[in-house]
């Protein structure tokens, strides 16, 4: 596929290219129907739904391509002194094009002395000035900017429609040589494990295809290095038939590997919870395990409550490592308790 990344190829350019997010679309389309533009908008959902990529479409349609949006990102720029050259910008009006559109990105890092000399700016923005704030975490910026701000909620993309867009790369890549159906539980997999956010998605397909041009569910597997999902099924069984030994050579082993073991339990403990919805639901529906777990699923020798009591127990010992500066000890002790 080249040295070309697919996520920056594939970034949509236009309106009618933006998966899903239609509510937000049609307003803004509409926006510059009636140029009823704003001067201060607010972009805000999880990362890769789309913010900064509608900022830039939008940017570009309400100037009918002309000129260029002047981006800032306040993860790295979120001074007094940033927002000061923002407002030395915005004196003067655009040459070659209607709009002079500022894009802020992780607008929720500015510093309250940013804020302070923001608040001007988006009281009364400058003629013909619009300014963009994407942001995930909209309770982070100030109640005074906030409502003077037209906010839009991008929400997380479905499954489906991460489906759908990796398919039409696929496509358009002409990679997959007609193999799209025999690919689709490789692709669904990816899917879910981009938890919406598409961008990750895109990403994760390109990395697995630059490990192995064939899509498969193990192949994904070990591109992105989850053979712990293998781990995890053992350290369950072995648990459930009460094989003490069994249990602490897979801890001990994950640990001799490398394992981070505060983060292992973060994994095991999602592990888990998926294997009770699982068992609550039998779909692959709500849940990031792979479809080829299904038989070991369907097969698991515990019921809901057994597992039940598993993911207390982790929940429990996930909350007391935070501090803990010997993690795989208190998790050893942990697991030996509990199967008492």
């Amino acid at each position: 596929m080249g040295n070309k990344s697919l996520a920056l190829v594939y970034r949509p350019k236009k309106f009618d290219e933006v998966t899903e997010q239609q509510e937000i679309v049609s307003i803004l389309q509409n926006q510059i129907d009636t140029d009823s533009v704003r001067g201060a908008y607010c972009f805000v959902g999880a990362a890769g739904t789309g913010k900064t990529t509608c900022a830039r479409i939008f940017a570009n349609e309400i100037n009918k391509g002309m000129g260029s949006p002047i981006e800032m990102d306040a993860a790295s720029h979120n001074g007094v002194d940033d927002v000061r050259e923002i407002a030395e910008l915005a004196k003067t009006q655009s040459i070659e094009a209607k709009y002079k559109v500022f894009i802020l990105d992780e607008a929720h890092m500015f510093s309250a002395g940013a804020w302070a000399a923001m608040l001007k700016l988006i009281e009364e923005p400058p003629a013909r000035c619009v300014f963009i704030l994407c942001t995930t975490d909209y309770w982070k910026i100030p109640k005074t900017i906030q409502s003077r701000c037209q906010r839009y909620d991008f929400k997380r993309i479905s499954t489906q429609g991460i489906v759908d867009r990796l398919a039409y790369i696929l496509d358009e890549e002409n990679t997959s040589n007609n193999k799209a159906q025999e690919w689709l539980p490789a692709i669904n997999y990816i899917a879910k494990l981009a938890d919406g956010c598409l961008r990750d998605a895109i990403t994760t397909m390109d990395k697995c295809l630059s490990f192995n041009d064939e899509l498969t569910i193990d192949n994904v597997i070990q591109a992105l290095g989850l053979s712990h999902l293998d781990v995890f099924r053992d350290l369950t069984d072995k648990y459930i038939h009460a094989e003490e030994k069994a249990v602490l050579e897979l801890l001990e082993k994950s640990y001799s590997d490398g394992a981070d073991m505060k983060q292992f339990i973060k994994d095991y403990t999602l592990f888990i919870l998926d294997v009770c919805k699982y068992l609550i639901t039998e779909s692959f529906d709500y849940i990031s395990l792979p479809q080829t777990m299904k038989g070991w699923l369907d097969g698991v020798d515990a019921n809901y409550d057994d597992m039940l009591e598993i993911l207390d127990m982790l929940v429990e010992l996930d909350g007391g490592l935070k501090y803990d500066s010997n993690p795989l000890y208190t998790i050893e002790a942990k697991f030996m308790l509990a199967g008492r």
